[in-house]
């Protein structure tokens, strides 16, 4: 679906409604300094920046609200030797959790244990189970450092029939979280006019399933699926800012 919208008129209001969304939970990023994961059977697999274009199908945490961490992945994970594995493409509903009972709904989502179930798919790879772990150690975040801050990571074991064990527990080579710059849609380190030209692409396609959209929808800041006023206001508080931290 496609509509040609002004974005001009929120520009004025957009400071009273950010006022009101700033408790809004924030999307948190694959840690580009902690971004692997091994799989036994197929190699390194990165989770923040492979690929062409490269940050934007990265893999993305959406928690329910700032204090329900409660959420779903988003996003793409990279493998030399297998290529894309789809974390989901974000519930129906926006809001999740992903049904993961055909290949239409399937996903990652994340309990307020931080627990992590469901399926992710790889074209070349297959599924991979999210629910299925060692004992005692399943995939899962470690909200230890609290969320965002350095130290938040991934945790346990996921299972792929076709690759095995893709181990999220190593001590030093592992997948972290982090709040990252979400709004820098081109990925050159600030959120400027650029971003903005590609930010208004999307906002004028609106819905991440049309076919024009940009591969893995980078716009869609709060992971619903549309590109909206929702993603404008959380796009100029990055604009405003200008640098990434």
């Amino acid at each position: 679906m496609r509509r040609e919208r002004a974005i001009v008129g929120l520009v004025g209001s957009a400071s009273v409604v950010l006022l009101s969304r700033l408790a809004a939970a924030q999307s948190l990023w694959t840690d580009p300094a902690h971004k692997f994961a091994w799989c036994e059977n197929a190699g390194f697999l990165n989770w923040a920046d492979a690929g062409a274009p490269s940050a934007p199908l990265g893999a993305r945490f959406y928690p329910r609200s700032a204090s329900n961490y409660q959420g779903f992945f988003k996003g793409f994970v990279w493998g030399e030797n297998i290529g894309w594995i789809n974390l989901g493409n974000g519930p129906a509903d926006g809001v999740g959790p992903y049904i993961n009972t055909t290949g239409a709904n399937f996903g990652i989502n994340v309990d307020g244990t931080g627990k992590l179930t469901g399926y992710a798919w790889g074209e070349n790879a297959g599924w991979f189970n999210f629910d299925t772990a060692l004992t005692g150690n399943p995939a899962r975040i470690d909200w230890t450092a609290g969320v965002g801050m350095p130290g938040a990571r991934l945790r346990g074991y996921v299972w792929s029939e076709n690759f095995g064990w893709v181990n999220l527990d190593h001590a030093t080579v592992y997948v972290g979280l982090a709040a990252g710059c979400p709004a820098d849609l081109n990925r050159d380190g600030f959120v400027d006019d650029s971003d903005f030209v590609i930010f208004l692409a999307a906002y004028n396609i609106l819905d991440c399933s049309d076919p024009a959209a940009a591969f893995g929808c980078p716009a869609d800041l709060n992971g619903d699926g549309l590109v909206e006023d929702a993603d404008f206001v959380q796009f100029l508080k990055g604009y405003n800012e200008l640098i990434c931290p």
